[in-house]
């Protein structure tokens, strides 16, 4: 990616996985600076992000959220409330949630929204990429068009990030999606995507774009 970003940000990202390490990339090309928060940092993921990139800091969940003014929450679903419970005080900050339901029981559901909302009491948490597989971070363009990102949340200002990211990642369109209570549905688009991907075998590099006629 050769763009770089005229605003840059201390972005905290926790996880570990595949989407962690392909949004910590993209966010450090544009000049941003990223600080993982990892349980376990002795994994070839840190090795190789950290020598790779000047600007990414592998460090532990608390000492990521102390260091960075947008916290991006990358964790499986089953790990959300024990990370927002080791935030410590982020009311003032925005915090990000990418997580996705797609491998949990109905009856397992989480709204991960509001439970980080409520753990956390920041009136600044949305939630977005948890209808795009890790490939579209690194790679946002589909015969030559940039994908769009869908928002849900009830913070301006956390919204108004949003939009700054998602340049940062080379998407073309930012739309909202509405306030928490349309997150139930974005949960359900992220359903459709795992479903049309994987189950129904068009592989991960698809995604979903609006176009107007």
């Amino acid at each position: 990616m050769s763009y770089k970003s005229f605003v840059s940000m201390n972005i905290a990202i926790m996880g570990a996985g595949k989407k962690s390490e392909s949004l910590a990339r993209s966010l450090a090309s544009a000049g941003h600076e990223i600080f993982m928060g990892m349980k376990n940092y002795d994994n070839p993921i840190s090795y190789y992000l950290r020598d790779a990139y000047e600007n990414i800091n592998i460090t532990s969940v608390e000492q990521a959220a102390a260091m960075a003014d947008i916290i991006i929450v990358a964790t499986p679903l089953d790990e959300v409330r024990k990370t927002a419970y080791l935030l410590d005080d982020v009311r003032r900050k925005v915090v990000i949630d990418i997580t996705s339901s797609v491998s949990v029981r109905s009856e397992d559901y989480l709204n991960s929204l509001n439970a980080i909302r409520s753990i956390t009491g920041s009136p600044h948490v949305v939630k977005c990429l948890n209808c795009k597989g890790y490939e579209n971070l690194i790679s946002p363009l589909f015969h030559n068009k940039a994908i769009d990102m869908l928002v849900v949340g009830e913070s301006k200002k956390a919204k108004e990030i949003v939009k700054i990211i998602s340049k940062d990642l080379g998407m073309e369109n930012i739309y909202d999606f509405g306030d928490n209570d349309a997150t139930l549905l974005m949960d359900e688009m992220a359903k459709c995507w795992h479903n049309i991907a994987i189950r129904q075998k068009m592989g991960r590099k698809i995604t979903f774009k609006v176009e107007k006629l």
